[in-house]
């Protein structure tokens, strides 16, 4: 038995390809850049959650993204977040948005998610929670295409310290807070 393609169907087929790759000054998604920030506290060694509100949607990537670290004897080193000066922190997946920073630390972070293999529950996610709002700056570089890299390995460090020491974040990176 043969089948028979309607056209009423490539009409449809044709419509929804046209509307979908045709728009005007289409782009395809960018990740979101590189950010800069500071914080209320000293944040850099704890793990940070997503919360929309009351909501948690983020709990971790720790566990299964473990090429984002270094591990020794007695630390674990999140590599997609550096120091920079003046208390700057410069990170690769932060959200200005919905980050919230934990009480622990990412061994201690990792450690907990092996005790509940099935995710961290939601409560005990809460009774560790330190900040809601913490960041004090935001920044972000939101050039297109980027200015400064996307990965640990093809960001230059010393030439975004020699941005902060000039004072000019505003004048390379987007001032989101």
């Amino acid at each position: 038995m043969k089948y028979q393609f309607s056209n009423r169907y490539l009409v449809l087929f044709s419509i929804i390809l046209t509307c979908t790759y045709c728009e005007p000054n289409f782009k395809p998604a960018l990740s979101p850049g590189i950010s800069i920030y500071k914080t209320n506290g000293d944040y850099f060694e704890l793990a940070d959650i997503g919360m929309k509100g009351d909501d948690i949607f983020r709990t971790s990537i720790y566990s299964i993204e473990l090429h984002k670290f270094i591990f020794t004897d007695t630390d674990t080193l999140y590599k997609y977040r550096i120091k920079l000066e003046k208390g700057y922190i410069l990170d690769f997946e932060a959200d200005s948005k919905y980050d919230v920073f934990l009480d622990l630390t990412f061994k201690e972070h990792m450690s907990l998610e092996k005790t509940y293999p099935g995710g961290i529950p939601r409560d005990i996610l809460r009774d560790h929670i330190l900040d809601r709002a913490p960041y004090v700056e935001y920044y972000r570089d939101t050039a297109e295409p980027r200015l400064f890299g996307q990965t640990p390995e093809t960001v230059d460090t010393s030439e975004i310290n020699q941005i902060i020491k000039d004072g000019k974040l505003d004048q390379y990176f987007e001032k989101i807070k």
